[in-house]
Protein backbone atom coordinates (compact mmCIF):
# COMPACT_ATOMS: atom_id res chain seq x y z
CA UNK A 1 0.00 0.00 0.00
CA UNK A 2 1.41 3.80 -0.50
CA UNK A 3 0.78 6.22 1.71
CA UNK A 4 -0.43 8.35 -0.27
CA UNK A 5 -4.12 9.73 0.75
CA UNK A 6 -6.50 7.22 0.35
CA UNK A 7 -9.39 10.10 -0.55
CA UNK A 8 -10.20 10.31 -4.45
CA UNK A 9 -10.73 12.96 -6.28
CA UNK A 10 -13.73 12.73 -9.32
CA UNK A 11 -12.98 9.75 -10.96
CA UNK A 12 -10.70 8.43 -8.39
CA UNK A 13 -7.58 10.07 -9.90
CA UNK A 14 -5.18 11.66 -6.65
CA UNK A 15 -5.81 15.16 -6.02
CA UNK A 16 -3.51 17.38 -7.02
CA UNK A 17 -1.03 19.10 -4.83
CA UNK A 18 -2.36 22.81 -5.44
CA UNK A 19 -5.89 21.68 -4.87
CA UNK A 20 -5.01 20.36 -1.41
CA UNK A 21 -2.78 23.39 -0.80
CA UNK A 22 -6.01 25.80 -1.43
CA UNK A 23 -8.27 23.49 0.55
CA UNK A 24 -6.17 23.74 3.48
CA UNK A 25 -5.71 27.81 3.02
CA UNK A 26 -9.52 27.77 2.49
CA UNK A 27 -9.88 25.75 6.02
CA UNK A 28 -7.48 27.81 7.72
CA UNK A 29 -9.18 31.19 7.00
CA UNK A 30 -12.27 29.36 7.63
CA UNK A 31 -11.20 28.51 11.32
CA UNK A 32 -9.53 31.89 11.74
CA UNK A 33 -12.66 33.75 11.51
CA UNK A 34 -14.83 34.80 14.00
CA UNK A 35 -18.52 33.51 14.76
CA UNK A 36 -19.62 36.30 13.98
CA UNK A 37 -17.43 36.32 10.30
CA UNK A 38 -19.16 33.03 9.84
CA UNK A 39 -22.75 33.97 10.04
CA UNK A 40 -22.27 36.62 8.08
CA UNK A 41 -20.38 34.52 5.55
CA UNK A 42 -22.93 31.98 5.46
CA UNK A 43 -26.18 34.58 5.04
CA UNK A 44 -23.99 36.33 2.14
CA UNK A 45 -23.86 32.95 0.13
CA UNK A 46 -27.53 32.04 0.96
CA UNK A 47 -28.33 35.12 -0.37
CA UNK A 48 -25.97 34.72 -3.57
CA UNK A 49 -27.99 31.22 -4.21
CA UNK A 50 -30.95 33.06 -4.16
CA UNK A 51 -30.06 35.63 -6.09
CA UNK A 52 -29.12 32.63 -8.50
CA UNK A 53 -32.38 30.86 -8.24
CA UNK A 54 -30.98 28.21 -6.82
CA UNK A 55 -34.12 26.47 -4.79
CA UNK A 56 -32.80 24.19 -1.78
CA UNK A 57 -35.00 21.34 -1.85
CA UNK A 58 -35.97 20.96 1.53
CA UNK A 59 -35.68 23.85 4.31
CA UNK A 60 -32.67 23.86 6.14
CA UNK A 61 -32.13 24.34 9.97
CA UNK A 62 -32.58 27.74 10.92
CA UNK A 63 -34.99 28.82 8.39
CA UNK A 64 -37.95 30.73 8.63
CA UNK A 65 -41.35 30.54 7.04
CA UNK A 66 -42.13 33.85 5.44
CA UNK A 67 -46.54 34.39 4.71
Amino acid sequence: MSDGPTTRGLYGQRPSKSADAVRRREFERLAAMSPRERVLLALSLKERRRLMGVVPERPQAGDVKRK
